[in-house]
C-alpha cells in the first residue's frame, strides 16, 4: 500500500542537489581563504626565532594582565564620579491611544465637512512631496504635533459610522 502513495519529488531532489552544491562551493572557498590567510602568516613570521616567540608571548600576557588588573581596581576605587545615571521613563504628552477602547464622539460630521478633511489631507501629502513645500508641512506639523492624528482619528470615525 506504501508503494502507490510515494509521490516522485524531482523537483525537491534537483533543489536539495542544488543547495548542497552551492554549500559545497562556499566551504571550498573558505578553505581556500583560510590557507592564503595562514600561508601569508606563515611567510610573514618565518623568519622569527624561538626567543622571538618566547618574548611577543610575555609581552602579550603582561600587557593584557596590566589591562585586567587596572579594569578590576579601578571598578572598585572609591571614585564615584563616573555613575551611571538612570534616567526614569516619562508618558509622551501627545499620546495618541493605539489599542484602546476609540473615542466616542456624540456628533454626526457632514459629507461637506469631511470632504474638506479629506482634501486637507491631500494638500498636506502633496506639500511633503515637494521640496518647497516640505518647508510649509515641516512648520505646520512642528507648531501642531497631533493635527495629522486628529485628522486620521476622524477619517476612522466617518468611516465607522458610514458602516453603520
Amino acid at each position: 500500500m506504501k508503494l502507490f502513495f510515494k509521490r516522485n519529488s524531482k523537483k525537491s531532489d534537483v533543489l536539495a542537489t542544488a543547495k548542497n552544491n552551492l554549500w559545497q562551493k562556499f566551504d571550498q572557498a573558505n578553505l581556500r581563504l583560510q590557507y592564503k590567510c595562514a600561508h601569508w602568516l606563515e611567510r610573514k613570521t618565518a623568519h622569527l626565532t624561538r626567543l622571538n616567540w618566547i618574548v611577543i608571548l610575555l609581552c602579550f600576557t603582561v600587557f593584557t594582565s596590566g589591562c585586567s588588573i587596572y579594569l578590576i581596581v579601578n571598578s572598585f576605587s572609591v571614585n564615584k564620579t563616573r555613575n551611571i545615571t538612570v534616567t526614569p521613563i516619562t508618558k509622551p504628552t501627545n499620546l495618541v491611544p493605539t489599542k484602546e477602547k476609540p473615542l466616542e464622539f456624540n456628533t454626526i460630521i457632514s459629507e461637506t465637512e469631511f470632504e474638506k478633511i479629506t482634501r486637507f489631507r491631500k494638500y498636506m501629502d502633496s506639500l511633503g512631496r515637494s521640496s518647497t513645500g516640505k518647508k510649509i508641512h515641516d512648520s505646520i506639523v512642528l507648531n501642531r504635533p497631533g493635527l495629522l492624528d486628529s485628522l486620521t482619528i476622524v477619517e476612522n470615525y466617518y468611516y465607522s459610522h458610514l458602516k453603520n
